[in-house]
């Protein structure tokens, strides 16, 4: 009687593995979901392809549009998908199958994951084979130390900022010159208002971005090239300024006929509070020779989760008012006239300006062709 029960425990066992390895040792359906970080649509057929997960013997594959762009053109040309539709995201391949946007993948998708179980994945669907080690993830366009790093730091050598802040200084010192204590305070409160009004106006300009991506079918990556292209365009009128400064009747400054003002607004300082107040106000005019740079680097945070974009937007703008502070302290500590840091900067401008060129077009080109 106990050979008779083993006997069949054991064929009872071999009956459930015969039913279950099957489905545990079948090929799975291998997903390509190509999408941009920030994207909302993308995150909604992500968060549909999740759930079916669940349900189904599924591959996913989430692939960032921007640094597999070679393999997305591939199989957008291999997918015979039409030209205005190429760089769209969410864009997902399964089989025979592509769809475009979150409302067509969400509606068919599931559907298609039926008649396609087991598909290859698409880069190795026919036999063609563009990169088989392509692995699921979530990342997408990941802008590095880098670019952020040296985006801030043009916006540091700007000479409009340090020319707002050298007038400042020269201001109150002229007027007390023996109370260098009051300049120490002005300047920072002058530093911290101008961190404070490009903290904000930062902040807008991501939310901007971010607002068009995703009210109009333009794809983060092809914003993210755009601003590329800007900052190219941005660098060459630096080097511009470099060999023939003022050539084409401006400058990238602050333009010559606001220059009156602002001073004005500048000399009008006798206090800690007034310095930050006519800080607000410089903001704005320095905002359009700075701008540049600064719109850039919102192309890039355009491109992260908000709670990622804050933090280097904050530590952009630190370094964007550190030769502010620098400046401010070394005045303080008497190691250097005013005078003599505005003459540096007037001996200096044309390198300035070549500085930021370089770095300008440097990162726009490795921005469009991909590499940060």
């Amino acid at each position: 009687m106990g050979i008779i029960k083993k006997a069949g425990l054991t064929a009872l066992i071999v009956l459930l593995s015969l039913l279950v390895l099957p489905s545990v040792y079948a090929a799975k359906t291998c997903i390509y979901e190509f999408q941009s970080l920030g994207c909302p649509h993308c995150a909604k057929v992500e968060a549909f392809l999740n759930d079916l997960e669940s349900e189904y013997n599924l591959d996913v594959r989430y692939i960032d549009a921007n640094k597999e762009s070679k393999l997305f053109a591939d199989l957008l040309g291999k997918y015979e998908v039409p030209m205005d539709e190429w760089g769209l995201v969410p864009t997902v391949f399964i089989g025979d199958y592509y769809c475009i946007g979150d409302s067509p993948c969400i509606s068919n998708l599931e559907q298609k994951i039926i008649e396609n179980e087991g598909a290859v994945c698409p880069d190795n669907k026919d036999g063609y084979n563009h990169n088989a080690s392509v692995q699921p993830r979530r990342e997408t366009i990941e802008f590095t130390f880098a670019g952020i790093t040296g985006l801030a730091l043009v916006d540091a050598v700007n000479p409009c900022a340090l020319a707002v802040l050298v007038i400042l200084l020269s201001t109150i010192l002229l007027r007390d010159p023996e109370k260098k204590s009051k300049a120490l305070h002005a300047g920072i409160a002058f530093t911290f208002a101008v961190y404070f009004c490009y903290f904000i106006m930062g902040a807008l300009i991501v939310f901007g971005l971010k607002w068009v991506t995703s009210a109009t079918s333009l794809s983060t990556l092809w914003l993210y090239k755009a601003f590329g292209v800007f900052a190219i365009i941005i660098g060459i009128l630096n080097i511009k300024d470099y060999f023939k400064y003022g050539a084409g009747g401006f400058v990238m400054e602050v333009p010559m006929k606001w220059r009156p003002k602002m001073k004005e607004f500048i000399s009008s300082v006798t206090s800690t509070r007034g310095a930050f107040l006519v800080g607000i106000i410089v903001s704005l005019f320095l905002l359009p020779c700075t701008s540049g740079p600064y719109f850039v680097a919102g192309g890039l945070l355009a491109g992260v989760q908000w709670m990622t974009a804050l933090p280097w937007l904050a530590y952009y703008n630190l370094l964007f008012v550190a030769p502010m502070i620098i400046i401010t302290l070394v005045v303080y500590g008497g190691l250097t006239a005013v005078g003599e840091i505005s003459g540096w900067r007037e001996r200096n401008i044309r390198r300035l300006h070549l500085f930021a060129g370089i770095i300008l077009v440097a990162l726009g080109i490795a921005m469009v062709a991909g590499l940060v």
